[in-house]
């Protein structure tokens, strides 16, 4: 399947071809500070939204501290990367794995989708703070990030080429760019978690065999959800993967009773789905359990059940009807790309009128494929229609945030209307339309959208306030009234 967009915007795309040099001369001409010289002890055993970058105070990061935590050893670290700068989003997601199994976990405030030097200046401050902050183990430096964020993690283990030791992507892959993609010299091993909702799945599903091709330690973990951070349990499955891969590296020392215990549950959890009939998932889930734990202790008994099930015709079954179900979502979600990329065309067209706008928009069904995929089932039409839905209004945002950008007005108001199809009631979307009508000069238009945002979770005040883009609404009453309500939501919302 061919879609026509991946979800990371244009201008990330273009950069993503000078990252791995840009980064290399960045960060490590810049030497951190010794360790301990950044102020008081932090609070280990909880999450903290918020560490100001002692040498960049326009950089922040949410963290976590093992309760274990001292200096008087090196720990491993997982720099953490969400699309919309939400540090404590994937601090929360790994926490609980990182107390069990001992990493420091920090989350960037401020990189995000968009263009790269925001999140270049992110990184280097972020990288810079810790290192002068906490004893780190040089060796065990972990990156993860979702969708966008993901393509960040793996620039920068791209970049500082042979500093960091894996990679852990949620929603999608490597970077676009062609000099980016993976080889037989990519130096860190690689773990990714897809939903199988998740517009990008084919992509993860293409990076797999790619990375089988070339000889990349990888694992790509499918669950049941759509575009999202890995599930908190798979969280945990990443940063135990990890660890095994740390132990055959020799990057930490050889557990014995930790790797014994990780194998019994991940045969136990084998064992049943095998034992259920699912011949397909046991497989690879044996498959998994065989290249993870090989030279780390016996795996002749998984390896014994994997030739037996290759002599099954149950095997060979399970394995034609998922490529079935896969070419069938596959080229549902293609026709439903088809009829998008012919409809913003139409939409994008010179001669295009407001009429002809949302005639456009009509045809593109959104509410219908919204009412299947919000049944959440298994059938190939549900999937395909999450996976679209999520897919569009992903890439319309972006497109619509850069037009914005570019004073190309129009068109991010085509691309904002129909991410506001894909979801009616997200106060982020809402708000970045109602910019668009503003500087379209919409003025009612822009007014019952802001006041949606509101209504919708949008909680900014002081942006309100202070946007430019608003400045021909602040003489209007429905403006006034719009402040009025969310002053009063805020009001409510502060504790007493």
């Amino acid at each position: 399947m061919t879609e026509p967009f991946q979800g990371d915007g244009a201008l990330e795309r273009l950069a993503t071809a000078i990252l791995k040099v840009y980064l290399t001369i960045q960060i490590l001409c810049y030497a951190p500070s010794p360790l301990g010289q950044q102020g008081p002890a932090l609070p280990v055993g909880q999450v903290i939204a918020t560490i100001i970058c002692t040498a960049v105070p326009s950089q922040s990061y949410a963290l976590y501290l093992p309760s274990n935590y001292s200096i008087q050893r090196k720990w491993p670290i997982v720099y953490a990367f969400d699309p919309g700068a939400h540090g404590r989003v994937p601090v929360d997601t790994f926490r609980e794995a990182a107390e069990k199994y001992g990493y420091i976990v920090v989350g960037s405030n401020n990189s995000r989708n968009g263009p790269w030097e925001p999140s270049v200046v992110a990184i280097r401050a972020l990288w810079v703070d810790t290192h002068a902050r906490f004893s780190l183990d040089d060796g065990r430096v972990y990156t993860t990030g979702f969708s966008g964020g993901a393509r960040v993690a793996t620039s920068i283990a791209q970049g500082l080429k042979g500093q960091v030791a894996g990679v852990i992507a949620c929603g999608a892959g490597f970077p676009i760019a062609p000099a980016q993609r993976p080889s037989k010299d990519t130096p860190f091993v690689f773990y990714a978690t897809v939903g199988i909702r998740d517009f990008n799945f084919s992509e993860l599903r293409e990076l797999d065999k790619t990375l089988t091709d070339v000889g990349i330690t990888h694992h790509v973990e499918i669950f049941d959800g759509g575009h999202e951070w890995a599930p908190k349990e798979l969280a945990a499955g990443a940063l135990e993967w990890m660890d095994l891969q740390a132990m055959k590296s020799g990057r930490r020392d050889k557990d014995t009773s930790l790797t014994e215990a990780i194998y019994a549950e991940h045969l136990e959890k084998a064992r049943r789905v095998d034992e259920a009939g699912d011949t397909a998932r046991a497989f690879h889930y044996y498959q998994d359990l065989a290249e993870d734990f090989r030279g780390l202790r016996d795996v002749s008994e998984v390896e014994a059940r994997l030739r037996v099930m290759k002599d099954s015709k149950d095997l060979g079954k399970a394995f034609k009807r998922q490529a079935r179900q896969e070419a069938n979502i596959a080229s549902l979600e293609s026709d439903h790309y088809a009829t998008f990329q012919r409809v913003m065309a139409g939409i994008l067209a010179p001669s295009a009128g407001e009429y002809e706008r949302r005639q456009a928009i009509r045809e593109l069904r959104l509410p219908k494929f919204r009412q299947l995929e919000s049944r959440k089932n298994d059938t190939d039409e549900s999937i395909a229609a999450e996976r679209f839905v999520y897919g569009v209004m992903v890439h319309t945002i972006e497109e619509g945030l850069q037009s914005l950008t570019a004073g190309e007005f129009a068109r991010a108001r085509a691309d904002l209307e129909i991410a506001a199809e894909c979801a009616p009631d997200d106060g982020f979307i809402l708000y970045q339309l109602a910019r668009a009508y503003a500087l379209n000069k919409d003025t009612e238009s822009a007014i019952l959208t802001l006041r949606r945002s509101v209504e919708n979770g949008f909680s900014d005040l002081e942006q309100l306030e202070k946007d430019p883009d608003f400045t021909s609404l602040r003489g209007e009453v429905g403006y006034s009234e719009t402040v009025n309500l969310l002053k009063r939501k805020v009001a409510f919302a502060t504790p007493r």
